[in-house]
């Protein structure tokens, strides 16, 4: 009986004992995998990992804890945690949960000695190595890159089925191309089992059996078509605007620098956000990412409506029309932002920013005719750029109106429209994209930030607007840099022969310091064009005083860069074109 007693338990249980005497012995404990570097289009690193320590708890070790109010105690002096948090962290570890819970991410040194020296007064109780996110450039970038932060339930149910199983306690992304590629920049978590002693503490860390460990695989790698060069430029001419800077290829959609502000440190969720930071963050919602939010476009909706007279020959651009402080129709009073009188042709009238003559054209047109022409160019879509949380805007028409707001389209609706006011909604983005499509000629670019040579460059083609609208159209955003309200944002120096066209705005709003939006969207080089960008300042004023010199900068940052003049050619280049090398 004995030996048969015996011979059950070393040889027909032996798995099973050996198990739990591994269990008794070892712990599980996991490798974080870092997650994948994402750099610009040049090779510089925007985003990367760097190892942090952090504090974590055995669940089945410290379930078994008698004094957990004594243990939240001696981790609260060692770790400056307010000792009910932390107790009520450990009072509620499943047992059942194989895997450590963290406790305070991102110690120090100290801390950690601290933590090991105390070894006896704190079972179950340890601390691990880990990859944080690193956002080298900080604010610079944060709306376009996003940040990450711990999953919580509904993103883990999300990736219940997906082949990169959300784990709790797992960092995924929250916004931005983060968010949007976190399948791709996520890696596969490895795992190691490590002999611990009594206190549950690991024995000759370090030197772990290597068929004990699952070695991590670390996240897919993303290079950007953001220039970093650039987007510092945009951030720092920017200064203290609250708004947003998109600047893009026209010639194949890639996205320059894309900035939003007031902006935020993503560094801060990779560390652990305090939160009287986040509570001052929110107040001045600096997470709302700017670039992608609808807005009263204003006069840089004008162009709609130039095009959209055009097709439908409701006016030659030659004929000059009487523009001067306000017009009346049926008895409302529509204003001019200035009261100074003169005939205008279109050409000028695009130049100066005259309602009153884009009232008199808009008595011509449908409002469809209007609208239709902005959908054409990019206006009331999204543009699918890689980055999320983007808004389709609005374009309204009498459809739209009856059916959102169950009112019949006034002929003073049209007027509105022509202007840009109404109830239009454009994003910074739409704009840079409908800039883009007329200095292509009704080529419409597809947005994008990642760096990829076979992406197919343009949504569409516009084929239904004859190339001759497009020309008057251009000329007019050219004598409106040259001669017109966007003045600010010529280049000088080496740098002045390089012609700009483009359009300033300034859209009605209330609610603000300043009663306007400023807006101003532009292309350079006027003949050859390969960079466009659209401005946005909140409630800020005129786009003329206040985005066109941000756009100057811009420039400047621009072709200093990518076309720099050589002191030998200085001469030779003020006394013709600046042609794109």
């Amino acid at each position: 009986m004995l030996f048969a007693r015996v011979f059950y338990l070393q040889i027909w249980e032996h798995g099973k004992f050996k198990n739990l005497a591994k269990n008794n012995s070892t712990r599980v404990s996991l490798i974080r995998a870092p997650r994948g570097i994402i750099y610009d289009r040049n090779g510089v690193i925007l985003v990367t990992s760097k190892q942090s320590l952090r504090i974590i708890a055995y669940p089945y070790i410290v379930s078994n804890v008698k004094d957990k109010r004594a243990l939240a105690r001696n981790l609260s002096k060692l770790t400056g945690k307010a000792e009910s948090e932390l107790f009520k962290i450990l009072n509620e570890t499943n047992p059942r949960v194989p895997l450590p819970i963290q406790i305070a991410n991102n110690i120090d040194v100290s801390q950690a000695i601290k933590i090991y020296e105390n070894a006896h007064l704190l079972p179950g109780i340890d601390v691990e190595s880990q990859p944080i996110r690193y956002y080298p450039y900080g604010e610079v970038p944060a709306h376009l890159l996003g940040y990450v932060g711990e999953a919580n339930e509904a993103e883990l149910e999300y990736h219940a089925n997906s082949p990169k199983k959300l784990k709790l306690g797992d960092k995924t992304g929250k916004s931005g191309v983060e968010k949007f590629f976190d399948e791709q920049l996520r890696g596969v978590d490895g795992e190691r089992r490590i002999f611990v002693d009594r206190h549950g503490k690991s024995l000759n860390p370090g030197k772990e059996k290597k068929k004990l460990t699952k070695v991590p695989e670390k996240g897919n790698n993303l290079h950007l078509t953001i220039d970093i060069d650039i987007q510092r430029a945009a951030y720092d001419a920017m200064g203290d605007l609250m708004g947003a800077a998109v600047v893009v290829n026209p010639k194949n959609g890639e996205v320059l620098a894309l900035v939003s502000k007031p902006s935020y440190n993503p560094n801060f969720f990779a560390e652990g956000i305090p939160h009287s930071i986040y509570q001052e963050l929110s107040r001045k919602k600096a997470f709302l990412n700017r670039a992608g939010a609808g807005f009263t476009p204003g006069s840089i909706w004008k162009p709609i409506t130039v095009l959209a007279a055009l097709e439908n020959k409701v006016i030659d651009p030659a004929t000059k029309l009487h523009v001067s402080g306000a017009i009346y129709l049926g008895g409302f009073k529509f204003g001019d932002w200035t009261s100074e009188e003169g005939s205008m042709d279109m050409r000028t009238a695009l130049a100066w920013s005259r309602d009153t003559y884009f009232y008199q054209v808009a008595k011509l047109l449908k409002p469809e005719q209007i609208s239709s022409i902005g959908l054409l160019l990019g206006a009331g879509e999204k543009t699918g750029i890689e980055t999320g949380d983007e808004s389709a805007g609005i374009v309204p028409d009498p459809n739209w109106k009856k059916k959102h707001m169950g009112e019949a389209w006034y002929p003073g609706n049209t007027l509105h429209l022509s202007i840009g006011q109404s109830f239009l909604l454009v994003t910074p983005l739409q704009a840079a994209t409908m800039i883009s499509t007329m200095a292509n000629y009704g080529k419409v670019p597809q947005l994008h930030v990642i760096k990829d040579k076979n992406k197919n460059q343009f949504k569409r083609v516009i084929n239904n607007i004859k190339p001759e609208s497009f020309k008057v159209l251009n000329e007019g955003l050219r004598q409106c840099v040259q001669s017109g309200t966007g003045g600010a944002s010529n280049l000088y120096g080496d740098y002045a022969p390089i012609q700009i066209a483009g359009k300033t705005g300034s859209a009605e709003v209330y609610g603000y310091r300043h009663s306007t939006h400023a807006w101003f969207m532009a292309y350079a080089p006027y003949e050859n064009p390969e960079i466009a960008l659209a401005l946005f300042g909140e409630g800020a004023g005129h786009g003329g005083s206040i985005c066109a010199p941000v756009a100057q900068k811009i420039f400047e940052a621009y072709f200093k860069k990518y076309h720099p003049v050589k002191p030998e050619d200085r001469e030779s280049i003020i006394s013709k074109p600046f042609l794109v090398q």
